[in-house]
């Protein structure tokens, strides 16, 4: 067992529940004209009986995974849409003053940041990503390029001042360094701060059989219930939390200072209520999902071979971080889809990490008999732009919850 089982509670008692194959990490995307292999990891989704938190046992180096990296936040519509909510929310559940600034922690090319900026606040964003980070500095969102720690919040306090308001979106689950990370939020926020953490919810991900949110990059995976367990550590809490649809299933939890003795709303007390009632806190429920993943991945292959059969052609469509699990776990080659598509051009004439799938630019490539929508908690937004695609008798798979063919 790796260095990371102590993460969450210091537990050695740690379980593995799916072993999704050694894999290439899921962001390692390497150009066709290079004659180089993808370094493989071991890819097991565990929990702790401990603290029943879900992690990863493999822990990839943060360096390795996140300055270098391709993923842009600014692509997506409805990614634009849901992050102009919470502002929103953020502006109904606190008093800002225009000299307050508002911190995102991984904030990735700033998309979050766009919405206060354009309404006159003073922001701030911290991110790791050097690609990302220059965009964000191009659009006048001021990018500290680099990890977020204990000893970078005292610089920021230094400069800055505390914050009235930080945010994460995704970042809560990239942890390697929890405790420091953590350390490091409880004294940057202010006495009456908001902390708005956005992690994907670990029991839709049991529920959807979400297994290709299993990755490098995710690290840990949350309830409500381990993640207020971990921030008891903190002098921090959660008081609210929502669940929304984004990314197949996200959580978001507002979060402050016990000190701060806010009331505890009836929506987080029914969250609660509801992973007991699930039993989120049971080790078989994990057992089970795991079945449900293994299950999943025969249908997926049993229909691809069947479409193939056909003398039909494959692409998968989008090629996100969860796409390269699904691929990877599932063995799937070039004999089985031709290639990916994309209209992030970081990821242009690159391999699936891992495997011999090239990935091209969507707008120069015609269109398969069949794509595979790897992107697939865009759905909506996603379909809504092949109507054409599919009334010319184009068909899509669905390959979570359950592979579907539409």
């Amino acid at each position: 067992m790796s260095k990371f089982q102590w993460r969450g509670c210091g537990s050695n008692d740690i379980e593995v529940i799916l072993d999704l194959n050694d894999q290439a990490w899921g962001n390692d995307y390497i150009s066709i004209s290079k004659k180089i292999e993808s370094k493989i990891y071991p890819l097991r989704f565990c929990v702790c009986k401990g603290c029943m938190m879900a992690q990863i046992d493999h822990t990839v180096p943060k360096e390795k995974m996140f300055i270098d990296h391709s993923y842009v936040s600014g692509t997506t519509a409805s990614l634009k849409k849901h992050f102009s909510d919470i502002g929103h929310s953020i502006l109904s559940r606190t008093s800002l003053k225009k000299d307050d600034y508002i911190l995102d922690l991984g904030g990735n090319d700033g998309t979050f940041l766009e919405f206060f900026k354009n309404s006159g606040y003073d922001v701030l964003n911290v991110d790791s990503g050097v690609v990302q980070s220059k965009i964000s500095n191009e659009q006048g969102i001021r990018c500290i390029n680099k990890f977020f720690s204990n000893e970078l919040a005292s610089e920021i306090i230094i400069e800055k001042g505390k914050a009235k308001v930080i945010h994460g979106s995704g970042i809560f689950f990239h942890l390697e360094e929890l405790h420091d990370f953590f350390k490091g939020v409880e004294n940057l926020l202010s006495e009456d701060g908001l902390l708005i953490a956005e992690f994907i919810y670990l029991p839709d991900l049991i529920k959807n059989c979400a297994y290709d949110q299993i990755y490098h990059e995710h690290l840990l995976y949350y309830t409500l219930s381990t993640l207020q367990g971990l921030l008891n550590n903190f002098g921090l809490e959660v008081y609210d939390a929502e669940i929304k649809e984004i990314h197949g299933g996200s959580c978001i939890a507002y979060i402050t200072h016990k000190s701060s003795n806010k009331r505890h709303s009836k929506q987080l007390f029914d969250l609660l209520t509801k992973e007991e009632t699930n039993k989120m806190h049971e080790i078989e429920t994990y057992y089970k999902f795991a079945k449900e993943a293994v299950n999943n991945k025969k249908l997926l292959k049993k229909m691809i071979s069947r479409i193939k059969g056909q003398d039909k052609s494959i692409q998968a469509l989008g090629a996100p971080v969860k796409g390269s699990t699904i691929i990877n776990y599932c063995k799937l080659t070039t004999k089985d889809i031709e290639c990916g598509v994309e209209i992030n051009s970081h990821k242009f004439n690159k391999f699936f990490p891992g495997t011999n799938i090239p990935v091209f630019d969507q707008e120069l490539t015609p269109a398969p008999d069949v794509y595979l929508l790897l992107s697939w908690n865009f759905k909506d937004e996603i379909l809504a732009k092949l109507e054409d695609f599919r009334a010319k008798g184009g068909k899509i798979i669905i390959p979570i919850p359950v592979p579907v063919l539409i």
